[in-house]
């Protein structure tokens, strides 16, 4: 079993391709463009928000920057909240904290937005901490916010020690989530529901994969 169990939030605990697209949708709208291929935009679930207007849509930074802002007036707006949970989820989350695991929500995502948005869908009771980026950090790293949940763990004081990462797993759907783990040594369950293939999941060094939600449970739990 895997004492501490983090997840990611998009495309992992909820589907927010809905909410994301739109966003997008209308951010570019403002910025003078026009987006016919909707299915396209869900290439902006995962990585940081900034990076994906720079790297989609050939962006300054300041053309960047200016796109966020857009796209978080429109998301902020009550948007946000057009991600529903995956099936089972709800029940996979109880299942884990009735075993005894701790669990973390890891996301690119900033922290205030996933709060937001895990206690709307009744879910934040479930974790000891949503561990994300200020509304600042243009390109937050997994890798940089999984050290900080074991940090969390650890205490002030506290060494992350290779005993610990041996308790900690991360689950997400894109490679992003398994480039984290693998950075900093600890287990990975990729997921088959969310946004990403096996494929990539698997090339990133995915430790396990899942397909439904009952499954993340059971690989924490040693099933």
């Amino acid at each position: 079993m895997f004492k501490y169990a983090f997840f990611d939030l998009d495309g992992t605990l909820t589907q927010s391709e809905f909410a994301i697209i739109n966003s997008v949708v209308y951010a570019m709208k403002k910025m003078g463009v026009e987006i016919e291929d909707r299915e396209s935009v869900k290439r902006f679930i995962g990585p940081p928000l900034m990076t994906s207007f720079k790297e989609f849509y050939n962006m300054s930074e300041e053309e960047a920057k200016q796109a966020t802002a857009y796209y978080r007036e429109f998301y902020n707006a009550g948007e946000m909240f057009n991600a529903p949970l995956y099936e089972g989820i709800d029940d996979t989350l109880k299942r884990l904290t009735q075993e005894g695991a701790e669990l973390y929500v890891v996301t690119s995502k900033p922290a205030v937005f996933a709060e937001k948005i895990t206690e709307n869908f009744d879910i934040l009771k479930y974790f000891k901490k949503v561990v994300g980026p200020d509304l600042k950090n243009a390109d937050p790293s997994k890798k940089d916010l999984i050290r900080m949940a074991m940090e969390d763990i650890c205490g002030e004081d506290g060494e992350i020690t290779d005993e610990l990462k041996s308790q900690c797993i991360m689950i997400g759907d894109r490679h992003f989530d398994i480039d984290g783990a693998v950075l900093n040594n600890i287990a990975s369950i990729g997921v088959l529901y969310g946004y990403g293939s096996r494929e990539e999941l698997e090339e990133a060094g995915a430790t396990f994969i899942a397909e439904n939600t009952k499954e993340v449970g059971d690989i924490v739990l040693g099933i």
